[in-house]
């Protein structure tokens, strides 16, 4: 047998397996933590961008008052993370 025939039959598999765990909310726990990982990327970036203006956390702003910070939080609260 072709091999691309084959990898693409395996590949057309995992597609379909993966399509069908996201259909049916088995990912969800998995896109959350994904997605409340990349906000608190964001909100960490944002507090390098404020310390760099010569801001100082706790007196200037709040780590938690960052945008990313209660993005990340609400997607932890939304997933029950």
């Amino acid at each position: 047998m072709n091999p691309l025939i084959l990898y693409s039959i395996i590949f057309a598999i995992f597609v379909a397996a993966v399509g069908a765990a996201y259909a049916s909310g088995v990912l969800d726990p998995v896109i959350g933590e994904i997605a409340k990982y990349m906000l608190k990327a964001k909100a960490e970036a944002e507090v390098q961008g404020l310390k760099a203006q010569g801001l100082q956390e706790g007196q200037d702003f709040l780590r938690e008052e960052v945008p990313g910070s209660q993005q990340a939080a609400e997607i932890g609260d939304k997933f029950g993370l």
